[in-house]
């Protein structure tokens, strides 16, 4: 071999090399190490260069479409040409979809993370119609076993990874984390689709997320939208392996006819050394709008404990809403002539403006449940076919909370028909106008036909954005009149947190058993929301035996919610045991908005262990440093704690902006008997004790040396709300 063929195959190794090294794209966090091979979409994520993998897979976009001549075809984006520098902040990267059409991928480097900032596809020839889209699918290689999972595509998802975490992913009971295996073949509805698409029943909360987490050990990744996707968006597993899938079905419904298409923001990814520590992230992905106005919370009482159960009356559960010091008083459901109308039912609630001035004498607001997406009696509202969403027959569509076809449905509104928009936001300004509620309850916009079924006439309010654009158009109708009204809806996707001012977690009933995990675990998820300028509301269960759960986590959370009856199932008053905690936190929790949890001795869950709350705290930001203003301590696995000692259950709520353990004014709930120990600078200048009876002076306390000490029986606990402990501070 002569030096000039060694100079040449040491140029063309040099060449290939390079192109090798080129094709990987890399990002790194902490110890955590992510690579993408854009020319072979192959990604992976390890703990570090090196290291275990914990999820592979790849992530350029792919489609099934119906091409000009009828036919069903699979297009995977691949890289056109050569790759530019990889360096950089932000790569253009050049794709091509078989002879279908071109186009590019912008790929960012983030402080949070990674994005797909943009996808831009230009097609050729007559536009196609795309079915579905997806992200982590991959065509079945050609040495692949002939093994074939539930699936009718000649392609499959490609994610791979031990275990997959997805919140609130099973309801009834409440499971979050998943090893590989144990899905089955499911689709899971990460929007706001899940009981139309075979995903079971799990009310509202927390989806929309349009989220999920993937990984093992030490090492996850985050994969959510950017911005609010313009399909159905699925996760779904096929033989233990996943990718996204965004339902469009424009074969059904048409394609926009421009001969390009630009998907913005399209996917935001992050790394991190657990499941809920990537979501953090991909929240932070979504600063806050410094400019949003956030209203006062209140603690609020719901109607729905009573009118669930067929018993309809109005001024009693204001009169036990006023004895427990609640703010506001929200008339759910069936409160309306039919579902969707906005008009008050006179028959049911023949004196229902008397009853909404009884309730403001007593110096409480009110608040008004409406439908989102559902309406009833369409003629009344001057609705016809063109306003709905209809079948491929033009036969308007019907939905109901479980897609039961036997079971009373409601017609679905087609946001993009002009006369269903002024609908929407006429109703929303003449409920304000006749009631002035405090705040806007909204629902039912999950329970939408999913595309096989019907779909929006205007593809840009397809997919998710229906929901989406409803709840905006009656969110801006109702701060037209009063740009303070709350606005409270469910799920916990930052996409949503412009629009609304407070999410709740929900009717524990949906939860069925085992309130207790069911809660925490909603606790947790709803925490994600704590940095994005929404309140939080714990909500409660059906049933006052399982109140003190909810409320040790709402102590957390912030704004105490209740949908619990205003009596026994046998009639009886509830007895003040099941009264005075609830009396308790609606006196004395924290009304500020912007927290971070304080995890303390608590577990966020993993693939060896479900989430378990014991004891944690919210930290609120003061004087340039994070402060701890309320904690929850359960008796559970503890030794001591920020130097508490303690034997029960207990709730530290600061009544002003010092920590629990240096407040001048601090509310101490207890949730058992049992004895609490913590510091307490100065000997306070007064304790007393509250309950459903009023304050009276506490004899149960004692102080020495820089430290109090408060003592409940079993025989007290039933007579006690909880303590105020009164301190004179001295300023330095």
């Amino acid at each position: 071999m002569n030096v000039f063929t060694r100079i040449c195959l040491f140029c063309l190794c040099a060449f290939f090399q390079a192109q090798a090294q080129q094709a990987a794209w890399t990002y790194t966090d902490g110890g955590l190490h992510f690579e993408w091979n854009i020319t072979d979409d192959h990604a992976k994520l390890s703990e570090k260069p090196g290291g275990a993998v914990t999820w592979q897979g790849g992530l350029l976009p792919s489609f099934w479409i119906k091409d000009g001549k009828g036919q069903f075809r699979y297009l995977k984006a691949r890289v056109r040409g050569t790759l530019p520098p990889l360096s950089g902040k932000v790569t253009t990267v050049p794709l091509e979809l078989g002879n279908a059409g071109t186009g590019t991928l912008l790929l960012e480097r983030a402080p949070w993370g990674i994005r797909i900032s943009r996808l831009e596809i230009s097609w050729r020839g007559k536009v196609p119609q795309i079915v579905e889209m997806y992200i982590g699918a991959t065509t079945i290689p050609a040495n692949a076993v002939n093994v074939k999972p539930v699936w009718d595509r000649p392609f499959l998802p490609g994610w791979q990874s031990m275990g997959y975490c997805v919140p609130g992913a099973k309801a009834g009971t409440v499971q979050s984390y998943f090893r590989m295996w144990d899905f089955g073949q499911p689709d899971i509805a990460l929007g706001n689709f899940g009981p139309s698409m075979s995903t079971p029943y799990g009310a509202a909360f927390p989806r929309p997320v349009l989220f999920a987490a993937m990984g093992n050990g030490h090492a996850w990744i985050s994969i959510g939208a950017g911005s609010v996707p313009d399909g159905a968006m699925t996760l779904q597993i096929r033989g233990s392996r996943g990718c996204f899938q965004y339902l469009c079905r424009e074969d059904l419904w048409g394609a926009p006819p421009s001969q390009s298409r630009t998907w913005n923001d399209l996917l935001r990814i992050t790394i991190d050394t657990s499941a809920i520590g990537a979501f953090h992230k991909y929240y932070a992905s979504f600063p806050v709008d410094p400019d949003k106005k956030v209203a006062p919370v209140s603690s609020v009482w719901n109607t729905w404990g009573m009118w669930r159960l067929k018993k309809y009356p109005i001024r009693p559960i204001a009169d036990f809403m006023e004895n427990m010091s609640n703010e506001m008083m929200v008339l759910d459901d069936p409160w309306e002539t039919s579902q969707g109308s906005g008009q008050p039912n006179l028959q049911k609630f023949p004196d229902f403006f008397a009853d909404v001035d009884y309730i403001r004498r007593k110096n409480t607001e009110i608040g008004i449940w409406e439908t989102v997406g559902w309406i009833k009696d369409t003629a009344a509202a001057g609705l016809g076919v063109h306003d709905l969403i209809v079948d491929t027959a033009g036969k308007p569509c019907l939905a109901n909370w479980n897609f039961d076809p036997s079971g009373d449905a409601y017609y679905c509104l087609d946001v993009s028909s002009p006369r269903t928009r002024a609908f929407l936001q006429e109703r929303t300004r003449k409920v304000m106008r006749t009631l002035k509620p405090r705040l806007i309850k909204l629902d039912f916009g999950y329970g939408m036909p999913n595309p096989n079924m019907g779909a929006p006439r205007d593809p840009k309010y397809r997919g998710e954005r229906s929901s989406w654009e409803m709840v905006r158009l009656i969110a801006e109708a109702a701060k037209s009149i009063d740009p303070e009204v709350i606005i409270l809806y469910y799920g916990i996707s930052p996409l949503w947190a412009p629009l609304v001012d407070m999410v709740s977690l929900d009717d524990q009933g949906d939860l069925w058993y085992d309130t207790r995990q069911g809660h925490a675990e909603w606790s947790m998820w709803a925490s994600l929301l704590s940095q994005q300028n929404v309140a939080i509301s714990g909500s409660s269960s059906y049933e006052w035996r399982t109140d003190d759960e909810v409320l040790m986590n709402t102590i957390i959370l912030g704004s105490p919610g209740a949908v619990l009856p205003t009596e026994l199932e046998n009639g009886d008053p509830v007895p003040d045991r099941f009264l005075n905690r609830r009396l308790a936190v609606n006196k004395w929790y924290r009304r500020t908005i912007l927290w971070k949890p304080a995890w303390l001795n608590s577990h966020t869950g993993s693939m060896e262990a479900p989430p378990r709350l014991r004891c944690w705290g919210r930290l609120e930001h003061f004087a340039g440093k994070d402060v701890l203003t309320a904690l929850t301590l359960r008796e559970d696995d503890h030794k001591q704690l920020a130097d508490i000692q303690w034997s029960g259950n207990w709730g530290l709520v600061a009544q002003d902006d010092r920590a629990v353990t240096a407040s001048a004014r601090l509310a101490v709930i207890p949730f058992s008997e049992g004895k609490l120990n913590i510091p307490c600078a100065r000997k306070p200048s007064k304790v007393t004790k509250l309950n459903m009876q009023g304050t009276t002076s506490a004899d149960n306390w004692s102080w020495s040396q820089g430290r109090l000490t408060i003592t409940v029986t079993a025989a007290q606990l039933d007579n006690t709300a909880g303590f105020l402990v009164e301190s004179e501070i001295v300023e330095r």
